[in-house]
């Protein structure tokens, strides 16, 4: 019976789409007895994510007891914003984000970017524009009057790095609803297939393309190696026409306003992790993480510039 109390209330928190999971990290301690430290997360598959980011939440637990850390929790939101205010309020103390949605939390949030992840053993990836082969696009610039469809406009791969390059060759992107919408002569006509499918994914741009509903797509190259994403006898007859430059496959942010020592503690935690064996087992539950590391000063340099890229993105789509 109390199981499935347990679990009506766990179903409940993921019907209202915030989920929040406590994994103790010392079963001899009452709450009361000590601090809590909580990765954020901003996804739709709440239940999903938590199996990802617990056992990395209480590995951080267990090397913070010093500064009196003793439980662990992941929480769970659809909404960045939310995400950013959880940073604000000191509801969440470390997130891991792909650069674009980083650089918001950092620069209008209490977040601050630390180190990169090597998610899925990738430390970096970049954005592939793709077009049937039969088609007559071979360049950026043939785009104009044609449509194009990304996935998420929270993602940097798919969204952000795309927007950016459309802008800087002065493509005019305009937002559409559907992939049916007639095309501006002069102007790049960009669907999301979140605005169409109820279930958006990567597979929906190859398809959409494929079967000639938009004339090109875009997502990260981990996304055209990926057989489920794009599936062979759709690879096939598609051509990559442009590439975008690679920036780090996901970074981590931590918030701003925690006690030096224990930032400091998060970080070198993380840094040491994939050589001790526990480590190594959260990181491997973690989505695959191979490891954290420092960001290449060639890349941390190029940050404002994406920054400013993001808000000139979101000023032009959002407004």
């Amino acid at each position: 019976m109390r199981l499935k109390l347990l679990l009506g209330l766990l179903i409940s928190q993921f019907v209202f789409g915030i989920t929040i999971v406590s994994a103790n990290t010392n079963a001899g301690n009452s709450i009361e007895d000590g601090k809590t430290f909580t990765i954020g997360v901003l996804s739709s598959k709440a239940r999903k994510h938590i199996g990802f980011s617990a056992p990395l939440a209480r590995y951080l637990a267990d090397n913070l007891r010093q500064y009196g850390y003793t439980k662990a929790e992941v929480k769970v939101t659809k909404s960045a914003l939310e995400l950013g205010q959880w940073l604000d309020s000191g509801e969440i103390d470390l997130v891991s984000e792909t650069l674009f949605a980083a650089l918001a939390l950092q620069s209008e949030h209490n977040g601050e970017i630390i180190l990169r992840r090597w998610k899925k053993g990738e430390f970096e990836y970049h954005t592939v524009f793709f077009a049937r082969k039969d088609s007559d696009i071979n360049s950026l610039s043939d785009l104009t009057g044609k449509t194009i469809a990304l996935e998420d406009q929270s993602s940097t791969s798919g969204f952000y790095l795309p927007m950016k390059i459309l802008s800087e060759h002065h493509l005019a992107p305009t937002r559409f609803a559907s992939s049916f919408t007639p095309v501006l002569k002069d102007k790049v006509g960009v669907v999301l297939t979140g605005d169409v499918l109820r279930k958006a994914d990567e597979i929906s741009l190859s398809t959409w393309v494929y079967r000639s509903q938009v004339d090109a797509a875009a997502f990260s190259n981990a996304n055209w190696d990926d057989l489920g994403d794009m599936p062979q006898h759709i690879k096939s007859t598609m051509k990559i026409f442009y590439r975008t430059e690679s920036v780090p496959r996901s970074v981590m942010v931590i918030r701003n306003d925690l006690p030096t020592e224990v930032k400091q503690t998060v970080k070198d935690t993380l840094l040491n992790a994939d050589s001790d064996p526990t480590g190594a087992a959260a990181l491997a539950q973690f989505q695959k993480t191979a490891k954290f590391d420092e960001i290449p000063t060639s890349q941390l340099t190029l940050f404002p510039q994406y920054n400013a890229a993001r808000l000139q993105v979101e000023e032009a789509w959002f407004n």
